[in-house]
């Protein structure tokens, strides 16, 4: 079967992992995931395409695989190893020494300040329960492409970890292989939770040069929350190392869409709220990317599940689970109760299966 397909999962922690789970189980039952060229991930769709991606062949097995991973959550066992005496001690002597250094540099050394932080505990957690130590090359299904992004903060440049390559559009090509864990640890490193992944990687640049950098990566939704630009029709492989010409594009958002009101006065609020806008301007703004690529006939179309859908926009089932019993759910990687996690998945299929229907006729 021909693989035509571009699949992005969007960010948004436990809450993006659980739904994106039900839109790829509508996805399975129509038999669309054998045409999947190339998937996308942002955090906790990093998450979600990795556990697919590289977990087992078989579509069952990979879902009670990650159901029992989501379910039991993984933040209490981050903080257990966080907060091992080991681990802080690693982590306050690197950052004493950074901070030496970057006095007498001015504050331009980046080099590693923090090698036993929050994420690293994530990255660990990932390996010893879902990834063991493959790398990005490992992909389970022939024919598919893997991209999961990340935000560097000392470049403010996206790095992509992918199956065929990885690198950053400033440094060039990473040399060395990337495991799994450290790629889905970085990108889904929620700036106001988890510290940046301090990684010292060789990048082999244009001219054919090799030169390390290091890099603070953070969540990849900073750079590009749904995971479209990856996809982006007529991308050129002179300014980026991922090209993927797929006709039709199938976009999972978990984004809660409309909020509440507020009446933020106060700084922490107002910053809060200003930081919240700017975030939904730059999805609102990714959401239309993909109606005027389709206009303009750049790709054939798409379908776009979006968690946070107006109920009464889609002929949706009668039984829809609400947007407002699923919307809010927390991004932080917690247990997940049984009804949560069924509700937030139940509807990503629900809507997954009707735009589905909408968009491939």
């Amino acid at each position: 079967m021909t693989r035509t397909l571009g699949l992005a999962l969007s960010g948004g922690g436990s809450r993006a992992a659980a739904f994106h789970l039900g839109c790829l189980r509508a996805l399975h039952d129509r038999d669309l995931l054998d045409r999947i060229r190339v998937v996308s991930g942002i955090s906790g769709g990093s998450l979600l395409a990795a556990l697919w991606a590289y977990g087992p062949p078989d579509f069952n097995d990979f879902d009670a695989r990650t159901t029992d991973l989501l379910r039991s959550g993984m933040q209490m066992d981050i903080a257990r190893r966080a907060f091992k005496p080991s681990a802080v001690t690693r982590n306050l002597t690197g950052a004493a020494r950074a901070g030496a250094r970057q006095l007498i540099t001015r504050g331009t050394d980046v080099s590693v300040a923090r090698p036993a932080n929050r994420t690293d505990a994530l990255a660990g957690l990932l390996t010893d329960k879902a990834f063991g130590t493959k790398t990005m090359a490992d992909v389970t299904h022939p024919g598919l492409d893997v991209v999961l992004t990340a935000t560097d903060l000392a470049t403010t440049n996206a790095v992509r970890f992918g199956s065929a390559r990885s690198g950053c559009s400033r440094y060039g090509t990473i040399t060395e292989p990337i495991h799994i864990a450290t790629a889905v640890a970085a990108s889904a490193a929620y700036p106001a939770l988890l510290p940046a992944l301090e990684r010292t990687f060789t990048f082999q640049h244009r001219d054919g040069h090799h030169e390390e950098h290091t890099v603070l990566l953070t969540d990849g939704g900073v750079y590009d929350n749904l995971g479209l630009s990856v996809l982006e029709p007529g991308r050129s492989p002179h300014h980026t190392q991922h090209v993927y010409d797929v006709p039709f594009i199938i976009s999972c958002d978990a984004g809660q869409g409309e909020l509440a009101l507020k009446a933020p006065h106060f700084m922490f609020g107002r910053l809060s709220r200003s930081f919240v806008t700017v975030h939904r301007k730059a999805q609102d703004s990714a959401r239309s990317r993909l109606h005027e690529w389709a206009a303009s006939g750049r790709i054939d179309g798409f379908a776009l599940a979006y968690l946070g859908m107006k109920d009464e926009r889609l002929p949706a089932p009668a039984d829809l689970v609400p947007r407002s019993a699923v919307a809010s759910y927390p991004t932080n990687f917690a247990a997940m109760s049984r009804s949560d996690f069924e509700a937030i998945t139940t509807r990503g299929e629900q809507l997954m299966r009707t735009v589905l229907s909408m968009s491939l006729r």
